[in-house]
């Protein structure tokens, strides 16, 4: 009677071996697959990042301009110099000088009258004595936060009454 024990040597064929290494392949595959997405969901999240940081420095550079020319917004208000015309320094506002420096973001803003005439509101006064109204466009571009790039550009609205006859 001779037996072979069922760990014998002569049983085994290297069945093993092989499958331990299609399974570190597949391992390895996955591995490379799984550190290139999180290498573009970081790249993404930088971008979210720098665009949020530059809207939030845009939408602070053009609060501070409305903030500092409060009450001049009149018609061709934006062409005249001195005391009546833009606050000096608002129009080019730029981070560094407001609370937002730390966002390192430059923001230009460069504001536009887009209109004037008679006011279009519910309840407004018709005729030659009714009030007109200017319209101006503040555009804010913020560029560079965080030394990575980047470029965002808000634009707010601002309509004013203006006294009859004051529109051209």
């Amino acid at each position: 009677m001779n037996r072979h024990p069922i760990n014998s040597p002569r049983g085994q064929c290297g069945a093993v071996l092989v499958v331990s290494l299609i399974m570190l392949a597949v391992l390895t595959l996955f591995v490379i697959s799984m550190i290139k997405t999180s290498i573009i969901e970081l790249k993404i999240g930088g971008a979210s990042q720098t665009a949020a940081l530059n809207m939030s420095a845009a939408d602070a550079g053009i609060d501070n301009f409305l903030s500092l020319n409060s009450g001049r917004f009149a018609p061709s208000w934006l062409t005249l110099v001195g005391a009546a015309g833009p606050v000096v320094g608002s129009v080019n506002y730029t981070a560094a000088q407001g609370a937002y420096s730390a966002l390192g973001s430059s923001v230009i803003i460069v504001a536009t009258q887009i209109g004037c005439g008679a006011s279009r509101q519910v309840g407004a006064q018709i005729g030659p004595n009714a009030q007109q109204a200017v319209q101006f466009d503040i555009a804010g571009t913020a560029s560079g936060a965080i030394g990575i790039g980047g470029q965002t550009v808000v634009h707010q609205g601002v309509q004013a009454l203006a006294p009859a006859g004051s529109c051209p």
